[in-house]
């Protein structure tokens, strides 16, 4: 008889953990990006226009795919001599954030850094590089990367 309240315990727990569900997380977000390109070339001459405007300036960037960004520079800083950052905030695209750096590297070398990104909106881009040496931003889901609250 010691064998029933086993069984049912058994029973019970494998009704808890089959009902059970894992959090899942739906995004209430719309997407800002939906109608742009996956894939948007980045050419190195406009992430460089980037740093010759000062704070306060407004800048047009014409991107690949008939992509611009076209924004008010927010800030610019050098934060080291190797390192120097911009914010660039558009409100052609509701307030969406253009964040990029530029880093000179040992060998004289630069590496960009970007992100296009708005805490609204369930899409953005990122910044990548591919083994040519061109530049692209690369469609990303926020979701990933900022947590509702």
């Amino acid at each position: 008889m010691k064998i029933l309240p086993k069984i049912l315990v058994l029973f019970l727990l494998q009704a808890i953990f089959s009902s059970a569900k894992a959090q899942v997380v739906t995004s209430s977000r719309p997407e800002l990006f939906s109608n742009c390109s996956a894939k948007i070339q980045a050419p190195v001459m406009e992430l460089e226009r980037v740093f010759t405007v000062l704070g306060g300036s407004e800048i047009e960037l014409n991107f690949g795919n008939k992509f611009s960004f076209i924004g008010t520079v927010i800030s610019s800083l050098k934060r080291y001599k190797n390192l120097s950052s911009v914010l660039v905030k558009s409100s052609i695209f509701n307030n969406t954030l253009l964040s990029i750096s530029k880093r000179t590297n040992p060998d004289n070398t630069i590496t960009y850094v970007a992100h296009i990104i708005n805490d609204k909106y369930a899409d953005g881009y990122q910044l990548k590089q591919d083994s040519s040496g061109n530049y692209y931003f690369t469609k990303i889901k926020t979701t990933d990367l900022i947590q509702d609250y």
